[in-house]
């Protein structure tokens, strides 16, 4: 993992990541019905302590919520959610309002959540964590600072990982 990355105290994550460490706490046998693992649990959860402040948007959100809703039955949703009130809470919540993100030209290609990411990795000047990979190659070659959750467990700097200096992002 390229040591750079650490210069941003402040990052903002996608879905997948968010249910990855909701549902990692809540119950680690549950993460097989996402794709996830224990390892991936663990390695996400040691990231993140390298950042002062988590971020995710209201599209973000409510995407956690149907993907779990979805995938656990319905007496473990409620418990998955009760458990996830107090880590929800110690997150950052960053709003795009709705003018601004349907005028970006993401829109069509990436679709609400994911353009309400990229809006606000740019606004905040934030690192952005996703499991999305046309999102992130998107970004990864439009100097939007950005990590995949799949590099975040890689002893080894990923060559093909970049952040652009073209741009001051802080």
């Amino acid at each position: 993992m390229d040591e750079n990355i650490f210069r941003f105290k402040e990052i903002v994550i996608d879905t997948g990541p968010l249910l990855l460490y909701l549902i990692g706490f809540y119950c680690i046998s549950d993460l097989r019905r996402f794709n996830y693992d224990k390892k991936d649990f663990i390695s996400l959860v040691k990231f993140l302590e390298n950042f002062e402040k988590i971020f995710v948007t209201p599209q973000v959100l409510a995407e956690t919520s149907n993907l779990a809703k979805s995938r656990l039955k319905e007496e473990r949703y409620s418990g998955f959610i009760n458990s996830s009130i107090e880590r929800l809470l110690g997150l950052g919540e960053e709003y795009i309002e709705k003018n601004e993100f349907l005028k970006r030209t993401e829109l069509p290609k990436f679709g609400i959540t994911d353009t309400s990411l990229i809006s606000i990795t740019e606004r905040k000047k934030l690192l952005f964590l996703t499991d999305d990979g046309p999102l992130y190659w998107y970004c990864n070659g439009n100097n939007v600072p950005v990590i995949h959750l799949e590099r975040i467990g890689s002893p080894e700097p990923v060559p093909q990982f970049k952040i652009s200096t073209k741009k001051k992002l802080i």
